[in-house]
């Protein structure tokens, strides 16, 4: 068999770091914007390198369901089938059993909060699930009055959101271009050797590497400070539990296509389908156990049980509904909380863990926050949102948290938490003095943009975490403050985040880490022509184009929530979202 020598795998370079803080935009674009490089000509023409390998899959033979587990157990049986040059590869010896009870149905979910629910004839309590409708419009067969794209009862609205519309977020030749450096670079640290044929025992592991290898420069903020720990995660597991391995090479199958495309093909969704009916099962047998004596060893225990969940939530996120995402959520709830290092009658401590060593953990932490803030709901646990004296300087290094996935600082995300629990305690009489501290906490923020090789990625990263700021500001008042979108912290913040967004040219970056701050801004905007642009960078994006994905279901939640308010001649408040969110998606 051919020996390969492996490449050495570099060093991560420290860069430079811009303090980006008081710096306008414009100014700070013709500072750092220089012509346009040219490609490299001896580049353009190197041949790629190619590699044969065989493309035999196994097909679960169930159909795929927007849903969690299907009513009926799924055969661990499947038949070839032959996959497109563009398909990712399934290792063939990956099949799991599948011959067991469904765990979905046994759990119900957590009780929630007091401020539960702001709709008030909405009980709190378990998410029911409706699969969605064949039809155009596929969140809830129950809700057919919202539509994605309804005639509105005032034309001039519709006129305004229905204005010229971006291509597709695909991935364009230029915006591959503009991050190829970094792309060579994060390829070059996770991947240990060229995988010649990922159906060979000896090339498994550098096949999942090169997958996730794929997907990091897809879809994370930061890829060259995701690469070393997620390596690092993936070889520690596939080294210490050969048990494992089946469930992470089907993982990477589906990773390694996201990182093509973030819509997935009908043989990957019904991996999909398999990996999440297997993540209920592993955590419906956890919560069956009786806890182990030892709380350190029972942490461990709920460590491992959550891995495959997150990551099964994690790629959800494109193709899935938003009831699918809360149901997972909902069933790994309290093995997150076992996994947490806080004795189990005390509040989880948020800061701790969203820095926590367990990238479950911060990862858990922060989808609980983005989704309490994108539909209204109340967080799946109350936290603590103090700082220990031992995390603070960490929060201030900027180098640990979530911040390298979705763009926006860890900082934030305490602060998001800590307005929801203040909003519980005090509700619309909450005193001036935490407003006024809050706001000087949300500009104190440091918002560093590490200097990338080409100035536009640079400029795109900066745009993003300033939108960022503007949308915390726009939440403060919105949530905290009780404020109307006519209010003029409100209308002030929103149309600073328009102008802000217009700066930048529309496409896959900066617009997927939009994702989140275009909903709270979305929900938040009041003139007509910030409504427009806001839909129209949205049908930019294969995020929010595709029915029964997250994106899809958001865009109707203000598509609704705009029809309505605009119905009734009225600027909207924040519990018109979480309104919206009950129609749409019935969570």
């Amino acid at each position: 068999m051919l020996r390969l020598k492996a490449p050495t795998v570099g060093v991560l370079c420290d860069e430079p770091k811009l303090r980006l803080d008081e710096r306008p935009l414009l100014s700070f674009v013709r500072q750092t914007l220089p012509t346009r490089r040219k490609r490299n000509p001896a580049r353009a023409h190197q041949p790629a390198r190619t590699c044969r390998i065989s493309r035999t899959v196994l097909v679960p033979s169930h159909q795929p369901r927007d849903s969690g587990p299907p009513p009926s157990q799924p055969s661990g049986t499947g038949k070839p089938v032959s996959l497109s040059s563009s398909e990712a590869v399934w290792y063939p010896e990956a099949v799991l059993a599948t011959s067991f009870s469904l765990a979905e149905e046994k759990y119900a979910g957590l009780p929630t909060p007091p401020f539960a629910s702001f709709r008030p004839n909405v009980k709190s309590g378990p998410v029911r699930f409706y699969p969605p409708s064949t039809g155009n419009y596929s969140s809830d067969a129950h809700h057919k009055d919202v539509k994605p794209f309804q005639t509105f009862e005032s034309p001039s609205l519709y006129y305004q959101l229905s204005g010229p519309s971006f291509p597709h977020g695909s991935i364009s030749e230029a915006e591959e271009e503009d991050g190829l450096e970094d792309h060579l670079q994060v390829k070059q640290e996770m991947c240990i050797v060229p995988a010649m044929d990922p159906n060979t025992a000896d090339n498994t592991l550098p096949f999942v590497l090169e997958c996730y290898a794929r997907w990091i420069n897809l879809v994370v903020f930061e890829p060259t400070k995701a690469v070393l720990p997620m390596k690092e995660s993936i070889i520690d597991q596939f080294m210490r539990f050969p048990d494992k391995r089946a469930t992470i090479i089907l993982l990477a199958n589906t990773i390694g296509s996201l990182g093509k495309s973030i819509h997935l093909s009908p043989k990957m969704s019904s991996l999909v389908t398999l990996l999440r009916t297997y993540a209920y099962q592993t955590i419906y047998e956890f919560t069956s156990r009786p806890p182990a004596n030892h709380r350190e060893t029972d942490r461990q225990n709920a460590l491992h049980t959550l891995d495959l969940m997150m990551e099964v939530v994690l790629i959800q996120r494109y193709s899935y509904s938003m009831s699918t995402i809360v149901r997972l959520m909902e069933a790994a709830a309290p093995v997150f909380r076992r996994a947490c290092p806080e004795p189990l009658d005390q509040y989880v401590n948020l800061p701790r863990a969203v820095l926590s060593p367990s990238i479950n953990i911060r990862h858990f932490a922060t989808t609980d926050i983005i989704m309490s803030i994108t539909t209204g709901r109340p967080l799946l646990f109350r936290y603590d949102v103090t700082y220990p004296p031992d995390i603070l300087e960490q929060f201030q290094d900027g180098r640990y948290g979530m911040q390298w996935l979705h763009g926006i600082a860890d900082q934030y995300i305490v602060l998001l938490a800590r307005i929801n629990v203040l909003f519980e305690e005090f509700g619309p009489g909450i005193s001036p003095r935490y407003i006024a501290e809050i706001e000087d906490q949300i500009h104190e923020v440091a918002t560093f943009t590490e200097r990338s090789s080409d100035p536009v990625v640079t400029i795109w990263k900066f745009a993003v975490r300033e939108c960022w700021k503007l949308t915390m500001f726009i939440y403060l008042y919105m949530v905290l403050c009780r404020a109307s979108t006519a209010d003029p912290r409100v209308l002030n913040s929103v149309k600073s985040y328009v102008r802000l967004m217009e700066t930048v040219k529309p496409g896959r970056n900066p617009d997927s880490f939009l994702y989140i701050p275009l909903i709270i801004v979305g929900a938040s905007a009041y003139r007509r022509q910030d409504r427009a642009v806001i839909h129209r960078r949205m049908l930019g994006l294969q995020e929010f184009v595709f029915p029964g994905s997250c994106g899809y279901d958001a865009m109707n939640m203000l598509i609704d929530l705009w029809t309505r308010t605009e119905a009734e001649d009225r600027p909207a408040v924040w519990d018109d979202l979480r309104e919206s969110a009950y129609r749409v998606t019935h969570i």
